[in-house]
């Protein structure tokens, strides 16, 4: 089911830019959340502890109780669907997990940007040759491996960066040959050149003002030539943020701009876990939890195709999630008051309505059970109905 929807959705949305005459670019966005467990659950097997970066800072490190599952996201202009996902398993749980495991059943282990690269691959053949691809993540997987594959596949990668990754660039006179530094001692080293003021508009339409400085360079383990930007809101800022572009022709407002385009992962996270319910599973073999989660994201990418369909009718129109679960929440209310007024007109009687629509007992009293008594009444009057 999996992998029929990723082929469906992406010749989908590959499909409606054509035929709108959209900017030729692709985003294929990535992002991991964690759906957080009572600390006492011990018996589901996709449930560990996990490190919970969100909490932790750099004197406390927090972990949490719960799975952690990775999803991928494309987005073409204003089309934009969740397209795939896996589920992450720490090392020690598939130690764990194997040892009540045949042989032919035993788990590998996959790191986060393993998967991400798995993803890659199976959306390789479906994308068209005539887009340009730019891959966006965070920090946790600016993995030279992973860099390098995307840019062999004839992709580019916009992503955040850690402060001591190692930059190499040309050194200045009475200096050697090739200066390596991690970037955060080459934001030192350069805090009496000039920043370029950059503007960048947020989702929810603020405009904030960055200074940000660009620095040309070779990423430690990454043959080819990189372009690394250091961001502040102010020129005090003591621990600005660091991105990371393979493209070379973008300006830093377009590379800021470009990445601003994962923020939606982050919306598609909340909706996953507090309106789809993602995170409450309750089975525990982990073969069943992959199939939750499959049902879950299959209900997201349906919702995210009915907004992308008013969008089609009206390009100003803006429709939330939220929209769409509310109208599709009161489409089954009417649905289910026309059935119930239909047959209760056809039988005759209030009893076997109770019988068939809720499967209680004619003293039961609730809301829908008087629904029902307005509805039989009502066949005296049919023209009301």
């Amino acid at each position: 089911m999996r992998a029929q929807l990723l082929v469906y959705l992406v010749r989908l949305a590959v499909r409606l830019a054509r035929l709108l005459h959209l900017e030729k670019i692709i985003f294929v966005s990535f992002d991991d959340s964690l759906c957080a467990k009572d600390p006492a659950t011990r018996y589901l097997e996709a449930v560990d502890w996990h490190h919970d970066p969100n909490a932790s800072n750099k004197k406390r490190s927090v972990y949490r109780n719960g799975s952690v599952y990775v999803l991928c996201r494309l987005q073409i202009g204003f089309i934009q669907f969740t397209i795939n996902w896996r589920l992450y398993l720490r090392r020690k749980t598939v130690r764990r997990l194997n040892r009540k495991r045949t042989k032919a059943q035993r788990l590998s282990y996959t790191s986060k940007y393993t998967l991400v690269q798995q993803m890659l691959e199976e959306l390789r053949p479906l994308l068209p040759d005539d887009f340009t691809i730019y891959v966006l993540f965070d920090s946790w997987y600016a993995a030279a491996q992973l860099i390098t594959f995307i840019r062999r596949q004839g992709w580019h990668v916009i992503c955040a960066l850690k402060s001591s990754r190692v930059l190499r660039r040309p050194g200045q006179p009475g200096q050697p040959r090739v200066v390596k530094r991690q970037v955060r001692q080459w934001t030192k080293e350069l805090r009496y050149t000039p920043y370029t003021r950059i503007r960048v508009k947020a989702a929810d339409d603020t405009v904030t003002t960055y200074l940000v400085r660009s620095l040309p360079g070779r990423l430690n383990r990454v043959p080819f030539a990189v372009c690394v930007l250091i961001s502040k809101q102010t020129r005090w800022d003591k621990h600005p943020a660091y991105f990371l572009c393979t493209d070379l022709t973008l300006s830093p407002q377009t590379v800021l701009k470009y990445y601003l385009v994962r923020w939606p992962c982050e919306v598609d996270n909340r909706y996953l876990k507090e309106a789809l319910g993602l995170a409450d599973y309750q089975m525990q073999k982990l073969e069943a939890i992959a199939k939750y989660h499959a049902v879950v994201f299959l209900a997201l990418a349906y919702l995210q195709w009915r907004a992308m369909r008013i969008k089609l009718r009206d390009r100003t129109a803006q429709p939330s999630l939220a929209d769409i679960i509310r109208q599709h929440r009161q489409e089954h209310y009417c649905q289910r008051v026309e059935a119930v007024a239909r047959m209760t007109l056809e039988v005759g009687a209030v009893e076997p309505v109770l019988g068939h629509f809720l499967h209680l007992s004619s003293s039961h009293r609730s809301p829908v059970t008087q629904l029902v008594r307005v509805a039989s009444v009502a066949q005296t009057t049919p023209s009301h109905t």
